[in-house]
């Protein structure tokens, strides 16, 4: 016979001061989070109590003095002295009091770089990586231009002499350069090699072939002034055979040449 009270304990639940069926043991509130953060709590002061008493043997092995470098690619205008010589006064230095953004400001610095990136190796190392110029041109007396049409005065000019040489007012080198280009194709597929190219204050431009003679087309109409003196050119042997001292192609319907022999009188062709 069942009684009210059992029916009850049956119905409601385990009463108080009930027990596990299997570990026979009361039931107690759950209390693991405060555990665990007591034993963290502990373990994060003994750490701290630690790192104070040994503070300069842990800053050392740390921030360990910077002392190796790694070239990530190789250059052929950069020198490995002159890059040698921006990193010495950087050497040394601990590695996270290494000024990284000053480093990178002095490698960007030098006239062939491009751009730079430094990164940290730990413990001890960083990686260099540069971007070298690359000089697609003469420019004036003493400067370069690079291939994004950058002015470049590197101590080395002179080993390019093999460049074209471009010229102009301040801020032309875009235009001269865009027009370097066009000009080019158009003669080399003549035979005539552009060697230098210039643009006046007044707007006037001025070539030179193979270093040999000059062309002066002018400020208007310039392409199709040098087009009828591709023309000419292709269908006169004579004149590719005897040597040109200028040519002048500013006329609406003609060219004027200058030969080298003055016995030779000036040509013109309409």
């Amino acid at each position: 016979m069942m009684t009210a009270g059992t029916q009850q304990d049956r119905i409601g639940g385990p009463r108080r001061g009930a027990v596990h069926r299997r570990g026979k043991q009361p039931l107690k509130p759950r209390n693991t989070h405060r555990k665990v953060a007591l034993v963290f709590g502990v373990l994060l002061l003994g750490g701290l109590i630690l790192l104070s008493r040994n503070f300069d043997q842990v800053s050392h092995f740390v921030n360990r003095p910077v002392t190796k470098v790694r070239m990530d690619n190789q250059w052929q205008r950069i020198s490995g002295s002159d890059v040698r010589a921006i990193l010495a006064p950087y050497m040394g230095a601990g590695f996270f009091r290494l000024d990284v953004a000053a480093l990178k400001n002095d490698l960007e610095a030098h006239p062939w770089v491009g751009q730079a990136a430094v990164t940290r190796l730990w413990p001890d190392s960083i990686a260099i990586h540069l971007r070298e110029e690359v000089a697609i041109a003469r420019w004036g007396e003493g400067a370069v231009l690079s291939q994004e049409g950058e002015i470049i005065r590197p101590h080395n000019v002179h080993e390019l002499a093999t460049l074209p040489v471009l010229s102009g007012p301040d801020g032309s080198q875009i235009e001269v350069m865009q027009r370097y280009q066009i000009v080019s194709e158009l003669l080399f597929r003549s035979g005539l090699r552009l060697t230098s190219l210039a643009l006046s204050p007044r707007g006037s431009w001025q070539l030179s072939i193979d270093n040999d003679y000059t062309i002066v087309a002018g400020r208007d109409q310039v392409m199709e002034r040098l087009q009828r003196y591709v023309d000419f050119y292709k269908s006169t042997p004579e004149l590719q055979a005897t040597p040109i001292e200028s040519v002048d192609l500013r006329y609406d319907n003609g060219i004027a040449v200058n030969f080298v022999d003055t016995d030779l009188a000036e040509v013109a062709t309409r």
